[in-house]
């Protein structure tokens, strides 16, 4: 009896050994993504935490009301607060909270690495140290499936800018263009009779249209606008006083992204896209410009309109 009981005793001093021995104070929890995304548009998007329901792949509360909290495989993620391209998370389980720290890394222009450490007190009680590191483990999984989650949706630009973009090639080489001034902004009448004597120009010229008309409105101030109006020819014309001919750098790198809709919309789609040049530290060598596929003459309904902006860059 005396026997078992000293291995028993033995056995239980091994225990409390080896727990301290293989089982730390603080257990780390680190897990990393890569994705093909800007650093700048995903911290930018990060934290506004109103876009976290959009990715998060559990449950989220962020009403104004209250301390935004977002839930997954048991654990609640509280007080995400930004650093420098960080943001520190409290994760929360059975009464015990623990402090995490969320880091974006730069790869490149497109690319970065995103690592999300998670540290984990394990105490003194060497039946608690058991219990938290199969919480690690727990939660180690947790944060994969978050990171995955999170890894998806913000690959995708349009999930970052509200609009897709693409890089093309410029097609055309020719532009006639004009310059109008106004006291007021523009109206669709005001285009469309510099367009009609655009195109009139072009005629008497005997050149083809190759794409749709070209729009910029610079405004100066609430009762001084200006409307450079061009379209895109196949051939070198001559100028007058009144209408230039603009040489588009052909074959270099544009921008470009499809609008449906009226003025809000494409405004906010140009700021948009302003964001994603200065966000990839492009030169623009041009003056970026409305598209205008529909002839707005023709369909006054402006959530019909469909535009497509460019953004000429080097």
């Amino acid at each position: 009896m005396k026997k078992w009981f000293i291995v028993a005793l033995s056995l239980f001093v091994l225990f409390i050994v080896s727990t301290y021995f293989f089982v730390p104070g603080k257990i780390v929890v680190k897990k990393s993504i890569t994705a093909n995304a800007n650093q700048s548009a995903v911290y930018r998007f990060l934290t506004d935490l109103s876009n976290w329901p959009m990715w998060w792949p559990g449950s989220s509360s962020t009403k104004k009301s209250a301390e935004p909290v977002f839930e997954s495989g048991g654990y609640s993620f509280k007080e995400p607060g930004p650093g420098y391209n960080s943001f520190q998370i409290i994760i929360e389980k059975d009464g015990t909270a623990d402090s995490s720290l969320l880091n974006i890394f730069s790869m490149g222009t497109d690319s970065i690495r995103i690592e999300w450490d998670a540290t984990i007190n394990t105490g003194s009680n060497p039946f608690d140290k058991i219990g938290y590191y199969f919480k690690a483990k727990e939660l180690s999984k947790n944060l994969e499936a978050i990171l995955n989650a999170m890894q998806k949706y913000i690959s995708n630009v349009k999930n970052l800018y509200g609009i897709e973009i693409k890089m093309e090639k410029v097609k055309t080489e020719f532009l006639v263009s004009t310059r109008k001034s106004f006291s007021h902004y523009p109206g669709t009448s005001d285009i469309y009779e510099i367009i009609n004597k655009i195109r009139k120009h072009i005629g008497q010229g005997q050149a083809k249209e190759e794409d749709y008309p070209m729009l910029y409105i610079k405004t100066y101030d609430s009762t001084h606008y200006e409307a450079q109006v061009a379209i895109p020819v196949n051939k070198n014309l001559s100028e007058t006083d009144i209408f230039s001919i603009k040489l588009m750098l052909k074959n270099g790198n544009i921008l470009v992204t499809e609008i449906t809709g009226g003025k809000n919309r494409t405004d906010s789609a140009m700021k948009q896209l302003e964001l994603y040049v200065f966000d990839h530290r492009y030169n623009n060598v041009a003056l970026p410009f409305y598209s205008l596929v529909t002839d707005r003459m023709n369909i006054p309904d402006t959530s019909k309109w469909v535009t497509r902006i460019y953004y000429p860059i080097l």
